[in-house]
């Protein structure tokens, strides 16, 4: 689905600083009618309150990046939010750029400089940003994140093909003595394309953690008008596990045209289903709550007839 332009900029650079324009732009800013999102630059308040938070972060960028040497490279988490680039937790205060020239890392207001090259073919050009490719973000984040969060990412962008597994080992070879790597080449190695979100991601990791065996993702279950996708699957065990994200009940790719109501009914018809296959035996759920505190997967894991070795 294409996303909206963001919103127009208005910088008072552009319009004179000691202007009447601007003094008028200031007043409307103490009204709260236009809000300021980095030095000397605003965006009506009533276009930033319909952003997500994702798409205000890449607002930001943009607001940041012109004052900016043209040299420099929106990176990292920033770079995460405009090819959207599944993370956890919330998006940064401070925009996060890489420069080249730099020697060292440097941090100011509203800017995070990294010191990495860059080779040409690691910059791309959106949302009227150079930004890094999908690829080069994904490792940056595995570089510098732990686990769980460097498998998100590194899952998002194999999940929808942005980058192949093969690029990333090519891209993270390149940088074999950067800081980082071990681990980054850990979650390279786990990561799989068949997790379809942030949470079935985070779960994979806690599943590992808990001492669950691999499981199947995405195993489709046919029946007579279609098939049933289950996000974790273990056939020696016959056990089911779905991870439900408040995604599936609110957003539209999900709704497909229904209420959240109507979600929560064909569910249950979905379940019933699968629960009634004689290769089910166990079938269970888990939502992101359960994710923060890993006890209570663990318990429905248990619940369900999975066997688990002990917890590390």
């Amino acid at each position: 689905m294409t996303e909206r332009p963001l919103p127009p900029l208005v910088r008072v650079s552009s319009i004179g600083n000691q202007s009447r324009e601007a003094a008028g732009l200031r007043r409307r800013a103490a009204r709260g009618e236009v809000r300021a999102i980095a030095t000397g630059t605003y965006v009506e308040s009533s276009a930033w309150s319909e952003l997500t938070p994702r798409r205000r972060h890449v607002l930001r960028a943009r607001a940041v990046v012109d004052r900016l040497d043209p040299g420099v490279v929106v990176s990292h988490r920033s770079a995460a939010a405009v090819h959207d680039v599944p993370v956890i937790g919330d998006w940064p205060e401070r925009v996060h750029v890489i420069d080249p020239r730099r020697r060292s890392a440097q941090t100011t207001t509203g800017v995070v400089r990294h010191a990495a090259p860059l080779a040409p073919h690691e910059v791309r050009v959106a949302h009227d940003l150079r930004v890094t490719s999908a690829a080069r973000t994904a490792l940056d984040l595995a570089l510098t994140s732990s686990f769980r969060d460097a498998v998100v990412a590194v899952d998002g962008v194999l999940h929808r093909g942005s980058a192949t597994r093969g690029e990333l080992l090519a891209g993270l070879d390149a940088r074999s003595t950067a800081r980082g790597c071990v681990g980054a080449r850990r979650a390279l190695d786990f990561a799989e394309a068949g997790s379809e979100s942030a949470g079935e991601s985070w779960c994979r990791v806690l599943l590992r953690q808990l001492g669950a065996p691999g499981p199947v993702l995405q195993k489709a279950f046919p029946w007579a008008r279609g098939r049933d996708i289950v996000d974790f699957w273990w056939p020696e065990f016959g056990v089911v596990l779905e991870f439900d994200g408040v995604s599936k009940y609110t957003k539209a790719r999900w709704l497909r045209g229904r209420s959240p109501q109507q979600v929560v009914v064909d569910e249950k018809v979905r379940e019933d289903r699968i629960r009634d296959r004689p290769e089910v035996r166990g079938f269970g759920r888990t939502v992101w709550a359960e994710l923060e505190r890993p006890e209570l997967l663990r318990a429905e894991l248990i619940r369900v007839g999975l066997p688990l070795r002990t917890m590390r």
